[in-house]
């Protein structure tokens, strides 16, 4: 088999991955069909609620590490910004650090402190390094006698691994704590053994290694942190009980894009029957496809499954479920590689 359609497949593979598209009936075929309102659908000013979300400037143990914490902070508050929620300004959140900080310690944070926030995420640059290895030069004959030389040469790697911590406030709750760790390499003929490597090299590999450390594990902290959006409206084509669309509150800037899967929950009071204490869980409806049909104030929902269609009501919740690489990556061996289109 030719080695260049083995490494030419998974690119095919990860073009067609990231062109979804939705078959389903056509929003002006529809009408809106009455249905329940859910028991605890959310107020007018629950509509309009975002989720704060309040990241502190990345801690870092070495110099040289500044540049690596201030990358991964801006590359992970574009995913959380994308992903529908509000980011309080950088400046604010440094404002906030000390308080945060103690906080973390204590357990016990002001409800009266410089910015409401539901929720805090603190991160710290646990390592971060550029290692090296050295390659002689080498030649070998194929079977038709032609001699080929590979010269001698350094490869370089870069190491970033970041500590991420999440806590509800005001209660400082820890709700999730994450490890995120990327790596990125690059070679340079050379026949100096010792690898030479200039600070601004060095550094651009770092600030890449930790672009992939926040690239590879995101999704884990995005599906953890995704906003709830709400059911408003149903809409089916006269006669079918098979598929129907579902007005979400999803709208474009709140990360709607056609193709991206939604699971629907029904949000219920539960009571614990040792302490008595009442607390609102989610429970898992079905799931369902964003349509083309998106705009400022909200998308439409595909669902598939007559028994699930029944079961949505007004009021419950939406929630996009994050793939394991963002819009333009797809995931092979392991790793979220970048889309190439292939001819």
């Amino acid at each position: 088999m030719n080695p260049k359609a083995l490494f030419t497949l998974p690119l095919v593979m990860g073009v067609l991955a990231g062109c979804v598209s939705t078959s389903g009936p056509t929003l002006s075929d529809t009408q809106s069909v009455s249905i329940a309102k859910a028991t605890m659908a959310p107020s007018a000013e629950d509509l309009k609620a975002e989720q704060r979300i309040v990241m502190l400037p990345f801690e870092y143990a070495e110099a040289h590490h500044d540049k690596i914490a201030y990358t991964t902070y801006s590359n992970l508050e574009q995913a959380l910004m994308s992903s529908g929620n509000s980011i309080i300004e950088r400046d604010i959140a440094a404002k906030m650090r000390d308080e945060l900080l103690v906080a973390e310690k204590t357990g016990k944070y002001r409800t009266s402190g410089l910015q409401s926030a539901d929720i805090a995420i603190m991160a710290k640059v646990i390592k971060g390094g550029v290692s090296s290895s050295f390659s002689e030069r080498d030649s070998w004959r194929d079977k038709d006698g032609d001699t080929h030389v590979t010269p001698a040469s350094c490869s370089f790697e870069g190491n970033v691994t970041l500590h991420v911590r999440v806590y509800r406030l005001p209660e400082m709750i820890q709700v999730g704590t994450y490890q995120f760790e990327g790596s990125q390499s690059s070679s340079t003929e050379t026949s100096n053994s010792r690898c030479p490597i200039s600070d601004a090299e060095a550094t651009s590999l770092l600030k890449s290694a930790g672009a992939v450390a926040v690239r590879e594990h995101q999704h884990k902290l995005l599906n953890m942190l995704v906003p709830p959006f709400f059911v408003i409206e149903r809409r089916q084509a006269p006669g079918e009980k098979n598929e129907a669309l579902f007005r979400t509150t999803i709208s474009s800037a709140k990360g709607a894009k056609e193709g991206v899967k939604v699971n629907f929950f029904r949000r219920e009071l539960k009571m614990n029957p040792l302490t008595n204490e009442q607390s609102v869980e989610e429970i898992l409806l079905t799931e369902g496809t964003i349509t083309k049909d998106i705009d400022g104030n909200g998308s439409y929902v595909l669902v598939k499954d007559e028994s699930a269609i029944n079961k949505l009501q007004l009021g419950d919740v939406a929630k996009i479920e994050h793939d394991l690489c963002p819009e333009g990556f797809y995931r092979f061996l392991g790793r979220c590689n970048k889309n190439i289109v292939v001819f």
